[in-house]
């Protein structure tokens, strides 16, 4: 007699051997050193929040049709390159090259998607470098001091950076992928001054490929992190009300709040412990200095696993020398985790005549509900 839920159990079966690793780093879902290059006709295409998914239909040696789950990136940013959800229909045969996911999974990340039909380019994951410009001037405010946000009239925002991850700075930088890891773990000791335990966890999360990144559970990401996420970030000046806004693109409408009134900082016994600290701030001429404590354990400040503890204290620096650059620097101090205050730092890359665009932490629909 056949089993009355064995149906159900093989539909469930079908839908846990989905990719859920949406949030994960892709160093730990994908092989980034290994390519594959199919074609099919498309049968389903997830156009949702964080990442687009399209599925093709591929013949394998054997002359069996596998369907594959092909990530591609997030529906701002290939909007953002010309990509609409009719850039592609489901029965269009395409060509894609990819790096295959680690496991056996027929699942890989999309790094060039062509339209046969057409030998249209659809999606390729290299960004084209940015068109060299005239330097403009630095924005101000009547008084002189330095705007963080646009121009009176304009819209934009800060978008990417120019390093993926935080570490010391030296003369010679730690070479690290997108997602933080170290080409050389031998490089650990000069990415920061650990304590012998902290250096111990710091490995074994870049041993593991960051495969428990917090972020993959939708967690905030805290400290330096929030200046290093997708889709950029903005300063919101409320100079009126002594307070400066950080709205943040990458996260569930993440905010963070800057005290510009004067208050002192407050003692860490008296602090709600949080992802983004109690933060007070202060210009120094054209530089806007940043005292922040009170942070919990349950995020990572950087990507590639750079641990703290609540003790963590952070003195950030920002200066905008043109319009077009941010410069951004931090100084770590966790003396329960490091051996001395250390210092690191990137620039960020302002986007003109945009408008910061809200992304949500969630898995993809498809991935999620059984329908």
């Amino acid at each position: 007699m056949r089993h009355p839920y064995r149906g159900a159990w093989c539909v469930l079966a079908c839908v846990l051997s989905l990719p859920l690793d949406a949030q994960r780093p892709s160093s730990a879902i994908y092989d980034t050193e290994r390519e594959v290059r199919f074609e099919g006709p498309v049968t389903r295409i997830d156009w949702a929040t964080p990442n687009v998914f399209v599925f093709v239909d591929v013949r394998d040696a054997a002359g069996v049709i596998v369907n594959w789950a092909v990530q591609v990136a997030s529906p701002t940013e290939l909007e953002r390159g010309g990509w609409t959800r009719g850039a592609v229909r489901i029965g269009n045969v395409v060509a894609i090259t990819a790096q295959p996911a680690r496991g056996p999974q027929r699942q890989a990340l999309g790094r060039l998607i062509v339209l046969k039909a057409s030998t249209k380019q659809l999606f390729a994951s290299a960004r084209k470098p940015p068109t060299a410009t005239r330097t403009a001037p630095t924005p101000r405010w009547p008084d002189g001091q330095v705007r963080l946000g646009p121009p009176p009239g304009q819209t934009g925002y800060w978008g990417a950076a120019s390093a993926s991850a935080l570490a010391e700075t030296s003369s010679t930088p730690v070479r690290v992928n997108g997602d933080g890891l170290l080409a050389n773990l031998a490089d650990a000791d000069r990415v920061a001054p650990f304590q012998p335990w902290a250096k111990a966890l710091y490995l074994q999360r870049q041993r593991s490929l960051l495969k428990d990144d917090p972020l993959g559970r939708c967690m905030p990401p805290g400290g330096p992190r929030q200046f290093l996420m997708p889709n950029g970030f903005r300063f919101v000046e409320q100079r009126e009300l002594g307070r400066i806004l950080l709205l943040m693109g990458g996260g569930n409408r993440n905010w963070r709040v800057i005290y510009t009134d004067g208050r002192p900082q407050g003692q860490p016994a008296d602090v709600v412990l949080g992802f983004y600290g109690n933060s007070v701030g202060r210009w120094e001429k054209d530089t806007l200095v940043v005292d922040s404590i009170g942070y919990n354990e349950r995020f990572w400040f950087s990507s590639g696993g750079l641990p703290h503890t609540e003790a963590l204290h952070l003195i950030e620096r920002f200066s905008r020398p043109n319009l077009e650059t941010l410069r951004y620097e931090v100084t770590v101090d966790d003396p329960r985790t490091y051996t001395r205050p250390w210092t690191g730092g990137w620039t960020v890359q302002w986007v003109p005549n945009e408008e910061i665009q809200e992304s949500f932490c969630e898995e993809n629909p498809e991935f999620t509900f059984v329908r």
